[in-house]
């Protein structure tokens, strides 16, 4: 959450009509989402990234939220990708 306060710190500035926030999967950690082509151990835990999200996407100057690099293919059964769509509603809702 600091680091996302801290982070809105630049993003709300006055002269900028908004931000966009993008997420790429791979910054999970791969014990919690194993389903990206580029896993890299000592990655966040789903709760850092739900918190920093909700704090980033909060925010009334947020415009947009992306997130890329999950690949379905490590994904036989769903659940991986159900994880993210849940991360989402959480964030979001």
């Amino acid at each position: 959450a600091a680091v996302g306060r801290a982070a809105l710190g630049r993003l709300e500035r006055a002269e900028l009509d908004g931000f966009w926030v993008h997420v790429d999967a791979d910054v999970l950690d791969p014990t919690v989402m194993p389903a990206v082509d580029s896993p890299d151990p000592g990655g966040l835990d789903r709760p850092e990234v739900l918190e920093l999200l909700t704090v980033l996407c909060a925010s009334p100057r947020c415009v947009g939220l992306q997130l890329t690099v999950f690949d379905p293919d490590l994904d036989p059964d769903g659940a991986l990708a159900a994880s993210l769509a849940d991360l989402l509603v959480d964030v979001l809702g």
